[in-house]
């Protein structure tokens, strides 16, 4: 059942997420955009100005680029790819730090990412990452993955400190039968939002990166949400969660009203965000708190239980992302639209699938749609839609190729 978004803010109210599809497919083709980037800079990043956002509150974001996870391995990778960023005119760098409970710094309470084999890669990206940014006048937003808890379809191995896969069972989704969701090739299989101790471990997280990391300029959150692919169970079934929801609502089960099941679970998910909001403003309150969301708010709201409009007006977080990834212009337009109408006023940062485009015009004409339409900024998604990146080697003779025809033509 949808419900229509536009509706009065309430009393608390007025007080006041990439698949991984999509990254792998980034890697295919991105020389084509390079000259995109560095024109882009040169010209729309005064649009934002001109037209004169009437944001309720404003961030300084105005041209982003997300750097996925598998972009980088090596701290020379992390230097080359801040370079590029900086040559080209980035202001804001969302750099993936967590991708599925496992994470890419010396963490006390998530293992080394598996890109490393869960061992000290003898680098800190982040650190690495934070000093380039410092060189050359970039901010870094720390990208979280929030529920994701194990991609593929073997357990992970042992590790320090354990995963989650193994070191808390308990916290994944679980249907009826008591039976956790089940480990799929290529796909994520998701911690419970709806449990307390699931919303404090990646608060807690997001207070050791702001803690370890001072130069961070945020968190970034993404899968900050049910997860639609691959699922089939109406979860949570576990007797935790509807022991939860029933004291909460007064149903014995969710199967009585599904209208009050998802805005419980909707629920759920806001109060995750509030959760790591509350704790990132305890720790830096000058550091932002910004969440990658679906496409549209009634999708947001009907399929992944992602209330966003009501996230930005009880202030919990200070923009929105909304990913917008479509290679048709007016599709793209009507849903910036729709975005915009729903934030009311308050900051958008419109993402943008670049990695679809075969036309650079595309880009260009998504960009300025959005900036006209009155969104603070744009967002690259992703990096590697511009550059070589260590998750792709192929061909790299005719990448350089490319992006010398691209650069040097009129």
């Amino acid at each position: 059942m949808s419900v229509n978004l536009l509706t009065p803010a309430s009393s608390e109210e007025r007080c006041g997420s990439h698949s991984v599809a999509q990254i792998r497919r980034n890697h295919l083709g991105y020389s084509h955009h390079v000259r995109l980037c560095i024109l882009l800079l040169s010209g729309l990043s005064c649009l934002a100005g001109i037209t004169g956002c009437r944001q309720a509150t404003s961030v300084p974001i105005k041209k982003a680029i997300w750097v996925t996870r598998w972009d980088y391995s090596t701290e020379q990778d992390i230097v080359n790819i801040m370079r590029n960023i900086h040559y080209s005119g980035f202001d804001t760098v969302l750099f993936q730090v967590r991708g599925n409970g496992t994470v890419f710094y010396p963490s006390r309470l998530d293992p080394w990412a598996e890109e490393f084999n869960h061992q000290d890669p003898g680098f800190d990206p982040v650190e690495a990452v934070c000093r380039e940014a410092r060189v050359r006048g970039l901010k870094v937003h720390a990208w979280v993955n929030a529920v994701p808890g194990w991609r593929g379809d073997t357990p992970p191995p042992a590790t320090t400190p354990p995963q989650h896969w193994i070191e808390n069972p308990d916290w994944f989704l679980h249907s009826e039968a008591g039976e956790r969701q089940p480990l799929q090739p290529s796909y994520y299989v998701a911690l419970n939002p709806c449990l307390p101790e699931v919303r404090n471990h990646v608060a807690d997280i997001c207070q050791e990166l702001l803690e370890n990391y001072p130069d961070l300029a945020g968190i970034h959150l993404d899968y900050i949400r049910f997860l639609e692919s691959g699922v089939t169970v109406d979860y949570p079934r576990d007797p935790v969660s509807l022991k939860y929801f029933s004291e909460s609502t007064g149903q014995s089960t969710p199967d009585e009203n599904t209208v009050v099941w998802d805005r419980w679970r909707r629920d759920q998910v806001t109060e995750m965000v509030r959760t790591i909001s509350y704790r990132c403003r305890q720790t830096n309150r000058e550091a932002l708190v910004t969440a990658a969301v679906y496409r549209t708010p009634q999708i947001a709201y009907d399929r992944v239980m992602q209330d966003w409009p009501r996230w930005l007006r009880l202030g919990l977080i200070d923009a929105v992302f909304p990913m917008q990834y479509d290679r048709e212009v007016p599709r793209f337009e009507e849903r910036v639209g729709e975005c915009m109408q729903h934030a009311r006023g308050f900051p958008v940062i419109m993402g943008l699938g670049t990695y679809l485009h075969e036309n650079p015009k595309t880009t260009l004409s998504q960009e300025k749609s959005a900036l006209i339409q009155g969104c603070q900024g744009v967002s690259h998604f992703a990096y590697s839609s511009f550059w070589e990146s260590s998750a792709d080697s192929s061909n790299p003779l005719l990448k350089s190729q490319r992006r010398q025809e691209i650069l040097n033509s009129p």
